[in-house]
């Protein structure tokens, strides 16, 4: 392939977009990356690393200049509604429409994995939606071969946001006009991530109690999967403002047609900082309703358990929603999901799943779960050293060449991961030279 060049923009928190720019250079290509704020120079301080110290407005003007400089061929991000990132794409694919725009996020396919796609992810995601299309599909009838597993992220996930806030806000100085996408600010979620990690182990002994309460009570329970606020699949791809619209919805219709004697589980998001008191919007919201006593609100618990002892799952467009089509219990979608497709999903409206819920069909999730699998999953993760290693080889391939991969895996310790076989180690030549620190002609840059 000949060398393309590279434009990363915020990546995830920790040194994952680092390892994998120094691989594309060691491999020959031409790789920039713009800095927004402290947390990102701490991730990627250098080589080749641009400041970006203007605001919003002027940031397409700027983006362009950079583009056009180093002949960008491709952007590389996590993330593809973000602000900033929007703006990025909407300028370059304008200057030049070939440009590919690779976008990671996390795993479809959790816990093993994390998405990178072309062009857009979630609902914005080129993945088929049409059944009789992914029954056809040539992946569906490959073989499934099981995953890598990744081992724990979250504890360390949380340590770098913690360093990572801290230098935002220390070098808050030399980006003044950064806005952060996350709408109260890296200052109130570096408090709240706090205090979330210190009430911690009693906060989820509690949840223990709670949920070893339900399961053994033998009651029906419908789960509710929450999500979080700043989620911009709830912001752009559903019609809920908030959780607590998703949660006031779905008590009405609970309490109007769901059958006498069953419970409403809110199970809360494990990346909830607590923030948001969705305990007590859920106990006000079903005394509103007239079912307090059937409503509950959970800060966490066992996702597979819950769900394989629920009657059905409710949810807007979250990833877990997959372990309950993996275990055939009906779900229904609220917003827009790369799932949502007749024989998959409950397809007749909340009011009727909570009495006619239609289950998914085992033959097309398996066929749906290998075309997500090898279109868009490689197995490894974000923050830890193993889930580095296990992902970067795959994520160097995808991005250096067009073809999809010819391999897919089926996770060990969950079996709705799936991803294609990790590649070979990263290997390559002698790094390409790094771009020249000269400023750009537009301003905001450095």
């Amino acid at each position: 392939m000949p060398p393309r060049s590279y434009l990363f923009l915020q990546g995830p928190i920790g040194p994952f977009f680092l390892k994998l720019g120094l691989a594309l250079r060691r491999r020959g290509h031409k790789v920039v990356r713009v800095n927004f704020n402290g947390g990102d120079l701490y991730d990627w301080p250098w080589p080749c690393a641009r400041l970006y110290r203007g605001d919003a407005a002027g940031f397409p003007a700027w983006v362009g200049a950079l583009a056009r400089q180093h002949e960008i061929t491709d952007i590389v991000l996590i993330g593809d509604c973000r602000p900033l990132h929007a703006a990025a794409c909407e300028t370059l694919r304008a200057w030049r429409p070939g440009i590919r725009v690779h976008v990671f996020e996390e795993g479809y396919l959790r816990p093993d994995n994390i998405t990178l796609e072309l062009d857009g992810v979630n609902a914005s995601s080129s993945l088929p939606t049409d059944p009789e299309e992914i029954l056809r599909s040539p992946e569906a009838m490959m073989p499934v071969i099981a995953s890598e597993p990744v081992g724990p992220q979250t504890a360390i996930m949380g340590w770098r946001a913690t360093i990572a806030y801290f230098c935002l806000f220390m070098t808050g100085w030399l980006f003044r006009k950064y806005r952060h996408h996350r709408e109260a600010g890296p200052l109130a979620e570096w408090w709240f991530w706090v205090t979330r990690l210190l009430g911690r182990r009693r906060r989820l002994a509690r949840v223990a109690r709670e949920e070893k309460a339900l399961l053994a009570s033998g009651q029906a329970f419908y789960l509710a999967l929450m999500q979080l606020n700043a989620d911009k699949q709830i912001v752009f791809h559903s019609s809920f403002g908030s959780m607590r619209d998703f949660m006031a919805a779905t008590i009405r219709s609970f309490a109007d047609h769901a059958p006498a004697g069953t419970l409403l589980i809110f199970k809360g998001h494990p990346l909830d900082n607590g923030q948001t008191p969705h305990a007590r919007h859920a106990r006000d919201l079903a005394r509103a309703a007239g079912v307090a006593d059937r409503v509950h609100f959970l800060d966490g618990g066992n996702l597979t358990d819950l769900i394989g002892a629920s009657h059905g799952v409710i949810t807007i467009n979250s990833t877990a929603g997959i372990s309950a089509l993996h275990r055939r219990v009906p779900l229904v979608v609220l917003g827009r999901a790369i799932y949502d497709m007749p024989g998959l999903t409950h397809q007749t409206g909340l009011d009727r799943f909570w009495t006619a819920p239609e289950r998914p069909e085992r033959a097309l999730y398996m066929a749906w779960r290998q075309v997500v699998a090898l279109r868009s999953q490689i197995n490894g993760g974000f923050y830890n050293a193993r889930g580095m290693a296990l992902a970067l080889p795959g994520a160097l391939e995808r991005l250096t060449r067009a073809a999809r991969p010819r391999a897919v895996r089926a996770s060990t310790t969950d079996a709705p991961a799936l991803a294609p076989q990790p590649g070979s180690p990263i290997q390559g030549g002698s790094p390409a030279p790094c771009p020249a620190d000269r400023p750009i002609s537009a301003s905001g840059g450095t």
